[in-house]
C-alpha cells in the first residue's frame, strides 16, 4: 500500500472531517496528515479528537501580519524534513505556498517524490501579494506534478501561475453536510443572517449601508465576534438601524445550526473570500443566498437567480435591491431556499474526494511509468 502525506495549516474541523473520510474510504493509500501548527489564537474551534488519525503536529514559530483589521498567520515549522524522512511518503499533497510546503517541495525534489499542489487561493484573494510571494507560487507550481483547486476560481489561479490545465483537478472545499442540514424551525422570512468574523474584510459596513435604504421590516442577525464589532455598533447608530440588528457573538456549530434554521435570508457582503464555506452551510439550511462577487466559492455554489443573487457590495443600490426583492417576495425566497438545498449534493465528501484522489492517482500512475 502506498503512503500519501497531506500537509496543511491547522486542524480546522472541516479539514479534519474530510481527512477522516479519506482515511476511512480510500483503500489503496495509507494517509498521514501533517499540520504546520496546532492552532491560531483567533480561532475558537472545537475539534473532534476521535477523528484525528495518523496525524502529526509540528512545532512552529508564527508570524502575525495585520490585514484588513484581521490577522494573517504564517507558520515557520520545525522538523518537516526529518518527519518526511521517517514517514517515507510515495506522494505528498501540500496545501498553499507557505514555508512548510516549501520545505516539502524541496524534500520531494531531493528524493524524487511527486508533489501535488493544493490551494484555496484565487486571483482576487491574492491580488495584493508581493513579488516574493508570486515567485514562490510559481516555484511550487513549476515543481508540482499535479494540482488541486478548491474551486474553479482556485484552478484559474493555478493555471495563471503556470500550471498545466491537463493536470488540474477541482476538489471543492466543503463541510460534513449532514452536520448542517436542518429543517426550518421558527423561521422568520425577514431575518437576514450573517455568519463570520466581524472584521473589515467581511464588508458588514457595506451591508449596513445597503440596509439603510430598505423600508421593509427586517432584522439582521450577526453570528460571530471580532475586532470590528465596536465600529459596527457605532456605524449602526449613525445610520439609525441599531434597533434592527442583533449580535449573537461566536457560536459553536450546534448552536449555529439552529440560527440557520430560524433565518430567512443569508447574506455575505465580503470584500474578499477564497471560498466562503458559510454559503454552503446556509444552503444546507435551505436559505436563499445574497453574496458578494468577491466570495469566489459563490461562483460554484450559487446559480444566479435560482438559489441566490451575486452583488457588488460597493454598489449600495444593487445590494439593497436584491435584499428588498427577497423581503418583498417571501414565496420566491422559499423557492430559492429549496433550490439551495437541491444543489448541495456535489459538495458531499463522496463527490469532492474524487477530484482530490484523481490528482493523486494520476501522479502515482505517471510515477510508475504506466502512461
Amino acid at each position: 500500500m502506498k503512503k500519501l502525506v497531506i500537509i496543511t495549516n491547522i486542524p480546522s474541523p472541516y479539514r479534519i472531517d474530510f481527512f477522516y473520510y479519506l482515511q476511512q474510504n480510500v483503500k489503496d493509500y495509507k494517509i498521514f496528515i501533517i499540520y504546520a501548527s496546532k492552532n491560531e489564537d483567533n480561532r475558537i474551534w472545537k475539534v473532534n479528537k476521535e477523528k484525528i488519525s495518523n496525524s502529526y503536529f509540528l512545532d512552529s514559530w508564527t508570524w502575525k501580519i495585520p490585514l484588513h483589521g484581521d490577522i494573517k498567520y504564517i507558520h515557520f515549522s520545525k522538523g518537516v524534513n526529518s518527519l518526511l524522512i521517517k514517514l517515507k511518503p510515495d506522494i505528498i499533497v501540500g496545501s498553499e505556498y507557505n514555508p512548510t510546503t516549501l520545505q516539502a517541495v524541496r524534500y520531494c525534489r531531493k528524493h524524487g517524490v511527486p508533489y501535488v499542489s493544493w490551494t484555496d487561493g484565487t486571483l482576487h484573494s491574492e491580488r495584493n501579494i508581493n513579488g516574493i510571494q508570486r515567485y514562490f507560487r510559481r516555484y511550487v507550481i513549476q515543481h508540482a506534478a499535479a494540482y488541486i483547486g478548491s474551486s474553479t476560481k482556485s484552478q484559474e489561479a493555478q493555471i495563471a501561475y503556470g500550471a498545466d490545465p491537463d493536470k488540474c483537478f477541482v476538489s471543492f472545499l466543503t463541510v460534513d453536510l449532514d452536520k448542517y442540514i436542518v429543517a426550518p424551525k421558527n423561521r422568520k422570512g425577514n431575518r437576514i443572517l450573517f455568519v463570520g468574523r466581524l472584521t473589515e474584510g467581511k464588508g458588514i459596513d457595506l451591508l449596513f449601508k445597503a440596509l439603510k435604504k430598505i423600508e421593509e421590516p427586517y432584522i439582521l442577525t450577526l453570528a460571530g465576534s471580532g475586532p470590528e464589532e465596536k465600529n459596527l455598533r457605532r456605524l449602526a447608530e449613525e445610520l439609525q438601524i441599531s434597533d434592527k440588528i442583533e449580535y449573537l457573538g461566536y457560536l459553536q456549530q450546534e448552536e449555529l445550526k439552529w440560527v440557520y434554521a430560524s433565518s430567512g435570508i443569508f447574506v455575505l457582503p465580503t470584500r474578499s473570500d477564497c471560498f466562503a464555506l458559510v454559503l454552503l452551510e446556509a444552503m444546507c439550511a435551505g436559505l436563499p443566498i445574497v453574496y458578494s462577487k468577491y466570495a469566489d466559492g459563490g461562483y460554484d455554489l450559487v446559480e444566479e437567480g435560482e438559489n441566490g443573487y451575486r452583488v457588488d457590495p460597493f454598489d449600495t443600490e444593487q445590494f439593497s435591491k436584491c435584499l428588498r426583492e427577497l423581503l418583498q417576495n417571501p414565496e420566491q425566497a422559499v423557492l430559492m431556499g429549496k433550490a439551495s438545498l437541491h444543489r448541495i449534493g456535489k459538495f458531499r465528501f463522496e463527490e469532492v474526494s474524487k477530484g482530490f484522489m484523481d490528482a493523486v492517482r494520476m501522479v502515482s500512475v505517471e510515477d510508475n511509468g504506466d502512461i
